[in-house]
């Protein structure tokens, strides 16, 4: 389930899925960028109702989208579901190419529709780039590529059972294939905190969700 839809009861959501699982044309279940109350909320309904749970949740992590290590990820370990988690390189930030002092590399047509997340005229963004540099030189000054790093930082979360890499060339997959082997010390991990703060997102609309309760309609007296 790709997003929590505020105007469904997730009991039948988990009902219509759980007869899927029922009639053999589904295996398991697996919920995608729900924030951790409603992780919860999916559990206890499948819980009470002796419905199927979701088993995964799928969200986005990053050294610079780091929201899910304040609820989601331990959340997701207390329930014992498993954490598949996409973008580990933000979107391209973290490729190596978002470098200061260098040509910017223009947003692909797929990423102009996302331009809050590359409009580098945005204060959010400056502060991106700001902390992409400092996260390459880190990972020069240990012996490895942006790319190794960043993915590697990912993986080695304890509640993270793996991450979804998405390389469009062989080349790129060349490039990112390595970091399977990569060990961060814990020298290395506490200075990617001090760059950029456990359980923070630089700029919000990395997160890929927007919080419906926070939308002018539902705020209005």
């Amino acid at each position: 389930m790709h997003r929590p839809s505020p105007d469904t009861d997730i009991s039948e959501t988990l009902g219509a899925l759980t007869d899927l699982v029922r009639q053999g044309k589904v295996r398991y279940l697996g919920s995608s960028t729900f924030p951790g109350s409603q992780i919860v909320e999916a559990q206890w309904a499948a819980h009470d109702r002796r419905l199927e749970r979701f088993v995964c949740e799928q969200a986005p992590y990053s050294m610079l989208v780091r929201g899910i290590e304040a609820d989601v990820l331990p959340t997701a370990a207390r329930h014992g579901m498993g954490v598949i988690t996409y973008s580990p390189l933000a979107g391209g930030w973290l490729s190596g190419r978002w470098r200061q002092d260098a040509d910017l590399p223009t947003p692909s047509p797929a990423r102009q529709r996302l331009a809050d997340r590359f409009d580098m005229s945005l204060p959010v963004n400056q502060r991106k780039l700001e902390a992409t540099e400092a996260l390459a030189r880190l990972a020069e000054d240990n012996g490895m590529t942006l790319i190794e790093m960043a993915i590697a930082f990912t993986l080695n979360h304890p509640s993270v059972t793996s991450a979804l890499i998405g390389p469009r060339t062989l080349q790129h997959l060349r490039t990112q294939l390595p970091a399977a082997d990569v060990t961060l010390d814990a020298a290395v991990l506490d200075r990617i905190d001090e760059l950029v703060t456990p359980g923070t997102v630089i700029n919000p609309a990395d997160s890929s969700f927007v919080n419906p309760a926070l939308q002018p309609e539902a705020r209005r007296r």
